[in-house]
């Protein structure tokens, strides 16, 4: 019994390189879902901002696939370009030259109607700053977007409910925002983003203002609705823990995708 334990234990042991390649399941639970269809692209995206006598090249050249089901962390220094290029992803910005497609359909051939018919329909946005208007009710706050889509007041209320109790909110769903505590004004933006289940949801620095108890249950949430609706997420962040909840990170420096 004694022997057999040396072996297993021992460096050198066949047994034990052999186990090694068996043992991460991480790795493929994520190349299975890079199998799923390819719901967004982008192909040699360039965005300049331009001022009276300085012009930032933003982005440079970006190429990156996106597949259904995914949680992509975009990851770099400040100024790399990372919200540029969720922005600019989501149709909240436009770019100089470039392609970028959401499920088939190529941005830059819709009308400013029709591409935010399109966002409504299809996108969730959550923010670092919460964006909660502060008049309104929880479930108010929730409901907004379904209405402005042409919900009805029945039906927008039945369903932002089910989403606040998704996120563990449905108690506070008469309470204002200033009554909320940070990590509950962001499950508040969370719900609101996801109402309409939408086939993307975008989320610039979603625990930027929280602490660390509050990051873990986010992330917790995050990722149960990750895999429980195979919705994809695509995340701006500076958070190492954040990008090691993600099934995949986008490494970015000076406006390009380098890993």
């Amino acid at each position: 019994m004694t022997t057999r334990k040396k072996k297993i234990v021992s460096k050198s042991s066949p047994k034990v390189k052999k186990i090694a390649t068996k043992k991460p399941t991480k790795k493929k639970a994520i190349s299975l879902k890079r199998k799923g269809p390819v719901v967004i692209t982008s192909t040699g995206v360039v965005k300049i901002y331009k001022s009276t006598n300085v012009e930032v090249t933003a982005l440079d050249g970006v190429d990156i696939s996106i597949t259904e089901g995914e949680m992509v962390a975009i990851m770099g220094p400040s100024g790399c370009g990372k919200t540029t290029l969720l922005n600019c992803l989501s149709g909240l910005d436009s770019i100089n030259s470039g392609s970028i497609k959401l499920q088939g359909m190529e941005l830059e051939s819709l009308s400013d109607d029709k591409l935010s018919e399109f966002r409504a329909k299809n996108m969730g946005f959550v923010f670092q700053s919460y964006n909660l208007l502060p008049v309104l009710t929880t479930v108010e706050n929730v409901e907004l977007p379904l209405l402005v889509s042409g919900t009805s007041a029945k039906d927008a209320r039945k369903k932002s409910e089910a989403k606040l109790d998704d996120v563990g909110l449905l108690e506070w769903k008469q309470h204002l925002p200033g009554e909320l505590s940070g990590g509950q004004r962001q499950r508040a933006t969370l719900a609101r983003a996801l109402v309409n289940e939408p086939a993307i949801v975008w989320a610039d620095e979603p625990t930027g203002n929280l602490d660390s108890t509050n990051e873990v249950e986010i992330m917790d949430l995050l990722t149960d609705l990750n895999k429980k609706n195979n919705q994809t997420f695509v995340i701006v962040t500076h958070s190492n823990y954040v990008g090691g909840r993600a099934n995949r990170i986008i490494k970015m420096k000076d406006g390009k995708v380098v890993k």
